[in-house]
């Protein structure tokens, strides 16, 4: 078999490392604590750190933290579309993907493109369309390409997707109706129903079980995740108040989504102050 001179062989007497937690070490659950991040109450968001001009070569590019999620984003366009046999089109075409890095989740990435990667991709399309004046770019594509350097939290992820690429796009000098704004929030249960002795009790707590109302939990990460019984992603547009997109996962009353949704707006329009002094920020340095 031929040896693979592509991959750094590391020393024939490696060892795993040790990973040693304190004695008094214990894993969080929603059942003890309030949050993983015990600085956060249900309703914070993570701090958010965004930057404009990352990337030199791109027409505009946005770097965005929220502690340990991580992403970068490049635009690239509009220019003209070069596939032989297309027509003639009033409209331009808005082309994203998303790709997370090798490092960037607990579990190690592929190189190639997986059907969460096309899917999420479709998802931010769908998402930011409705912003964008493609109506000015006939024929023409503008391409924005999205790296996850660290995940931490699906809904999360996606929120920051739409908030970098919006501020992406501005930086590029695309003209929009509005930013775009991400955010999520995930249902979890705090509380456990409590187990009686009896039969009659037993299945008495086991409905009062499914009739537990969660917790709404703004900007979930990864550990929250885990105990969550569905998510919900709010793309919104601040100045028109209106939504682009919405992505709802798992089961939750009515009067639970709805709430969350009021929380996402909220969030969204705090998250808008952010977007807009990186853009300004970015016109001063120019």
């Amino acid at each position: 078999m031929a040896a693979d001179r592509k991959r750094v062989a590391g020393p024939e007497s490696s060892v795993a490392p040790l990973v040693e937690y304190p004695i008094d070490y214990q894993s969080w659950t929603p059942f003890t604590e309030t949050r993983h991040d015990s600085h956060r109450q249900p309703e914070d968001l993570r701090p958010i750190y965004l930057k404009t001009g990352l990337i030199s070569e791109a027409n505009g590019s946005a770097y965005i933290e929220l502690e340990k999620t991580k992403l970068t984003c490049g635009v690239y366009g509009p220019r003209p579309v070069k596939r032989a046999g297309q027509g003639f089109s009033d409209r331009g075409t808005l082309n994203c993907e998303i790709k997370f890095a090798t490092f960037s989740c607990v579990k190690r990435r592929g190189t190639m493109r997986d059907a969460q990667e096309k899917e999420l991709s479709q998802i931010l399309s769908q998402g930011l369309t409705p912003a964008v004046r493609l109506e000015l770019f006939p024929k023409s594509n503008v391409d924005i390409y999205i790296t996850v350097l660290e995940s931490d939290g699906w809904g999360s992820c996606i929120a920051a997707a739409f908030t970098v690429a919006s501020v992406a796009l501005a930086h590029a000098g695309i003209e929009m109706l509005d930013l775009v704004a991400g955010c999520s929030a995930s249902y979890i249960p705090t509380s456990i129903p409590s187990s009686a002795s009896t039969s009659e009790s037993t299945s008495e707590s086991s409905e009062g079980a499914g009739s537990i109302t969660p917790q709404i939990f703004m900007d979930a990460d990864l550990e929250e995740e885990k105990f969550q019984q569905g998510s919900i992603v709010l793309a919104y547009m601040p100045s028109l108040n209106q939504t682009t997109h919405v992505l709802q996962t798992g089961k939750a009353e009515g009067a639970i989504i709805s709430q969350s949704v009021e929380h996402c707006v909220e969030a969204c329009n705090k998250i808008f102050a952010v977007m807009n002094h990186a853009l300004l920020e970015s016109i001063d340095q120019k």
